[in-house]
């Protein structure tokens, strides 16, 4: 292959969606995580002279020479250190001559800082990137995290085909392979949010089902796929003000609150025991039976949290009618709520429930969880 030159790069990377332990986890309890077939897919080009990033679901497009790029990442920080320079993410905001509050250029910043390490070692190529996504933006189910791992592995696919690697990105799916593009996911990450936990980035780029608690990632497996029903309430939320809420809360009546959280802690707890018979011998009726059990428990104490919503609370009580089990998952306040749907439950009874919910105004998503994380191939 001559120098400079690859072949087209497609890339995916899933959502993710928390299934028990909001808030709790705050505090340093459990929560449990999964990725969500909710993807976001990139396709990386040549390009014959210029760098084109083109991101249609928020109406953007941008392109650059070489050489205007040349000049700003004669700035690059050190690629041994993976966090945030500031003073270079301040020359990448004036280069683009945007505001640092300005979410929608949020994605072009983040692939110029990651192009700028990614790249460095071969310089700079030109490529044309289109980016589309299937994951609804800002609702809490890591939309940019499923974006900056497709940035990390799609570049680091091209920089492989460049430099000819034969243990690739595309033949090797190596641990080492798999950390380094969740490491430059997360500096990515902190660009976009300042200090995140790491578990959106980690379950985008490994996939499957996770243990969080205290920082700490722990993979649970997974052997057969859930199944669930994503229910976007269309209601504003801020996760910042509910978190410090349920705080106040804490604060204000620790004998009230802290068993609550604990309780949340214990289902999360509960939940990876019965996974873990599932995974084994536990009838499936019986596992779904403690799933919806648990779901519901979860649900009550979250609204004794008062992090539900008029909104949550009618999704709820919507599904129950039809014998279908759902929760808030998130911050609350608002954003969206989820319903495992077991096997048994016809097709025929998810369409009455998506009807019955989207004539209220809600829009609906069936999906799985515990998918694989990145899928990266090359066209030729």
């Amino acid at each position: 292959m001559e120098k400079c030159r690859f072949h087209e790069v497609k890339v995916s990377a899933p959502s993710k969606v928390i299934l028990f332990g909001e808030h709790a986890v705050v505090y340093g309890m459990t929560a449990v995580a999964a990725s969500l077939d909710l993807r976001t897919r990139m396709r990386i080009k040549p390009h014959k002279s210029r760098i084109l990033v083109n991101f249609p679901d928020v109406g953007l497009k941008e392109s650059w020479s070489p050489e205007q790029l040349k000049t700003l990442f004669q700035h690059k920080p050190n690629t041994e250190i993976l966090d945030v320079n500031y003073v270079y993410l301040d020359l990448i905001h004036n280069f683009l001559k945007t505001e640092s509050s300005d979410l929608r250029m949020a994605s072009v910043i983040c692939f110029l800082y990651l192009y700028s390490l990614i790249m460095d070692e071969v310089g700079i190529v030109p490529m044309e990137i289109l980016v589309e996504s299937e994951i609804p933006l800002g609702a809490g189910l890591g939309s940019s995290a499923a974006l900056s791992v497709c940035l990390s592995a799609g570049l680091i696919g091209v920089l492989h085909q460049v430099q000819g690697y034969e243990k690739s990105i595309f033949e090797y799916t190596s641990s080492s392979i798999q950390k380094e593009v969740c490491g430059f996911a997360f500096l990515s990450e902190k660009i976009l949010h300042g200090t995140p936990s790491g578990i959106d980035n980690s379950i985008s780029t490994y996939g499957g089902m996770c243990r969080f608690e205290k920082g700490n990632l722990e993979p649970v497996r997974l052997e057969r796929n859930l199944r669930i029903l994503l229910i976007n309430t269309n209601t504003f939320r801020n996760t910042k003000d509910l978190v410090e809420r349920v705080g106040e809360k804490r604060v204000k009546y620790p004998d009230i609150v802290k068993p609550i959280l604990e309780s949340i802690h214990a289902i999360s707890e509960q939940f990876l025991t019965s996974i873990q018979e599932y995974n084994q011998d536990l009838n499936e009726k019986k596992f779904y039976k403690i799933l919806e059990d648990l779901m519901d428990t979860n649900q009550s104490l979250l609204t004794g949290l008062g992090v539900s919503h008029p909104t949550l609370d009618d999704v709820c009580r919507t599904l129950k009618k039809l014998g279908i089990v759902g929760k808030l998952t998130g911050a609350g306040g608002g954003g969206f709520a989820l319903a495992v749907l077991p096997p048994s439950i016809s097709g025929k009874t998810v369409l009455v429930a998506k009807d019955l919910l989207e004539t209220k105004g809600y829009t609906c998503y069936q999906a799985d969880i515990g998918v694989n994380g990145y899928v990266i191939e090359v066209v030729k």
